[in-house]
């Protein structure tokens, strides 16, 4: 098998970072005269010395090898002993008629293969990725803030420009298969065995009421606000006690920035309005808990790679940018 110079570049950042690492290289690209990482620093020169070893070991000759480089003999040889020296091992056995490896000079063949073959796999389903092309369907719920939400799809579209996504936002628990939905975004875990559910994470929950209906409302006791004018608690539906009342987070959002009563919600639906001073936090002295965030899909083994590429970036868009 025939390796380009650009191949060993790749494989020089795989023997520095592990079987798990290998994803570095694309980031790093591809313009670099010198990769630092840990103690251990390869130059060009490294490089070449594997370049050149590969093809010495895979001629069984010097001489060969300098004709497929196009380089001196005494250049190749010179690499070879240099690359001997900064090994501290032999890798050929060398006399008159021929050329072999040593035992030594097998395993570090065998392992120089494996990593630019696992290197040039990798490569190649990053190539893949940029080849996705068709539909997608998601499905998110109601209070799902939506700045995040349009920063993280339009990143998608970004990334993969020939896929295209249909965002079904509703409360409802659709069902994946029967409604054709590839990937939902969900506050609750699923209990569908067929189904995985990946965590997001989690976003504290606390009592929130506009600054005019607190002030209107300034001599009543906490207990008594909370029991009489609850638009909404997403942990205790039955508690809801104002004139007008919802299960749908947005809304109830909005009546309460609209003075009609009290809230329980996610922090993170609340951070804008609190923000600009639309809703103030009631502090009380229970803690109303988390609700969880979590990305669901089917548990067929096979997963389209389409829905794969959604599922993976939605995870990793998550972690950098926190879409709760």
């Amino acid at each position: 098998m025939r390796y380009s110079m650009e191949a060993y570049q790749r494989a020089a950042v795989y023997f520095m970072v592990g079987r798990r690492s290998v994803s570095i290289y694309f980031w790093l690209g591809y313009s670099y005269n010198l990769v630092q990482i840990g103690c251990k620093d390869w130059t060009m020169s490294d490089l070449t010395q594997i370049h050149t070893f590969i093809e010495v070991a895979e001629n069984g000759s010097f001489s060969e090898a300098s004709r497929q480089l196009s380089l001196p003999r005494s250049t190749v040889s010179a690499r070879i002993k240099a690359l001997e020296k900064r090994l501290n091992v032999r890798l050929f056995n060398r006399n008159t008629r021929k050329v072999s490896l040593t035992n030594e000079g097998q395993a570090y063949l065998q392992q120089c293969q494996q990593a630019i073959a696992l290197l040039n796999s990798a490569e190649q389903q990053f190539s893949d990725a940029h080849d996705l092309s068709g539909s997608l369907r998601l499905t998110v719920p109601m209070a799902m803030p939506r700045n995040p939400l349009s920063g993280l799809l339009s990143a998608f579209a970004a990334r993969y420009p020939d896929l295209a996504v249909e965002v079904i936002m509703t409360d409802v628990a659709l069902d994946l298969v029967a409604d054709n939905i590839d990937v939902a975004i969900r506050g609750r875990k699923p209990g569908d065995l067929d189904l995985i559910a990946r965590k997001l994470g989690e976003t504290a929950v606390f009592y929130y009421a506009s600054p005019q209906f607190m002030q209107s409302n300034k001599g009543m006791r906490r207990e008594a606000l909370l029991a009489g004018h609850c638009i909404f608690d997403p942990k205790n539906l039955r508690s809801r006690s104002a004139q007008i009342t919802t299960t749908n987070f947005e809304f109830a959002q909005t009546l309460a920035i609209n003075h009609q009563g009290i809230v329980a919600l996610p922090e993170s639906l609340c951070r804008e309005a609190l923000n600009q001073g639309a809703l103030v936090k009631i502090d009380v002295p229970e803690d109303l808990g988390v609700l969880p965030l979590y990305v669901v899909f089917s548990s067929r083994v096979h997963l389209a790679p389409r829905v794969r590429a959604l599922i993976d970036f939605i995870v990793e868009y998550h972690l950098e940018h926190d879409i709760r």
